[in-house]
């Protein structure tokens, strides 16, 4: 299923999260900095007290590289901790990080499937 900017917000806003100890990252940021108008699942970085709440409340965890906890919850909503990190600005209610944090990402990331939005980033930016 694809997701709609108010889809992401509508799922988020419905999830009961502390938005202050999380952010929206990859895909879902770049459909509200509007370069996407769907995503397929919503990408979120959280920090280590959220991580803490989210294991203690049960979420199943996979550990990822170096330790760092992932949780799938409900929703199409992933979370790892400490992922994605930077510039994050409050958008209709929801914490998104930054364009130049999600190129930061993608380029990380090296991904073939990521080199459109990689794209698309740089052109944004470059008319800022």
């Amino acid at each position: 299923m694809l997701l709609t900017r108010e889809d992401i917000r509508r799922n988020l806003l419905a999830s009961g999260l502390d938005l202050t100890h999380c952010w929206l990252t990859a895909g879902g940021a770049l459909v509200f900095h509007g370069l996407r108008s769907v995503t397929a699942d919503i990408d979120m970085g959280c920090d280590t007290s959220m991580a803490d709440v989210l294991e203690s409340a049960g979420h199943a965890v996979m550990r990822g590289e170096g330790g760092r906890r992932r949780f799938h919850l409900a929703d199409s909503i992933d979370i790892s901790e400490n992922w994605a990190e930077g510039t994050v600005a409050v958008m209709d209610g929801i914490p998104v990080v930054s364009l130049e944090d999600v190129l930061t990402l993608k380029r990380q990331l090296g991904r073939e499937k990521d080199q459109a939005d990689i794209a698309a980033i740089e052109k944004a930016l470059a008319k800022e």
